[in-house]
């Protein structure tokens, strides 16, 4: 399968056991925390590839917009090879901060037109404020089998670092290295809450 040359391009991954490991907590961040990891990986790969990041609970999809970036850089469009060394980028990346125990990712890519980045966005913010409330409460070892989604969130207000979860509930936003208010981007504002210089910041692949 091939990815389209002028259409935006999409590389997602999730964690490989993240949410079942005992040993993980990605509501935490501190320095070299999974979360901390994740924040630095994305800054990193949203300033190399001039793209959108969302992130949160144990994935990541990049979003971006001129895919020839990428294909000139794997030599080919085939979503395999494109896959296979991104995936080794980014698992090298990610695993240079956490040093704790290497986290392995499934990945995909595929295209999007233009017009559906915000969709997609959104339908991917969705998804991780459905994971999050879920993981806060199993972690207090709250029993949610009969709890809607706006009953979960409830009662993870009852907890002193429902804080954290807060700021982590619809997912984090990056573009270009920068973090962007997710809740504004989806209304069609672009308002940065982060300037971020990341120019120092770099990994030797070779």
């Amino acid at each position: 399968m091939r990815i389209s040359n002028k259409s935006p391009l999409i590389i997602r991954f999730d964690g490989k056991g993240i949410t079942r490991n005992s040993n993980i907590n990605f509501l935490n961040e501190y320095n070299g925390s999974f979360s901390d990891s994740m924040k630095k990986t994305v800054q990193f790969f949203t300033q190399k590839y001039k793209c959108y990041a969302i992130y949160g609970s144990d994935e990541v999809s990049f979003i971006i917009e001129n895919p020839n970036i990428i294909i000139e850089e794997c030599g080919s469009c085939h979503v395999n090879k494109i896959i296979s060394l991104f995936s080794q980028y980014f698992y090298e990346y990610f695993n240079h901060f956490d040093k704790h125990i290497k986290i392995f990712w499934h990945g995909d890519c595929f295209s999007i037109p233009q017009g559906k980045i915000n969709s997609y966005i959104k339908y991917r913010s969705g998804i991780i404020k459905s994971v999050m409330p879920v993981y806060f409460l199993k972690k207090k070892e709250i029993k949610i089998e009969k709890l809607k989604l706006a009953e979960m969130i409830e009662k993870c207000k009852e907890f002193s670092d429902f804080n954290i979860l807060e700021k982590n509930l619809n997912g984090i936003l990056y573009y270009n290295g920068n973090e962007l208010d997710l809740i504004e981007y989806l209304k069609g504002n672009i308002v940065m809450l982060k300037k971020i210089d990341i120019e120092n910041i770099d990994i030797d692949f070779n």
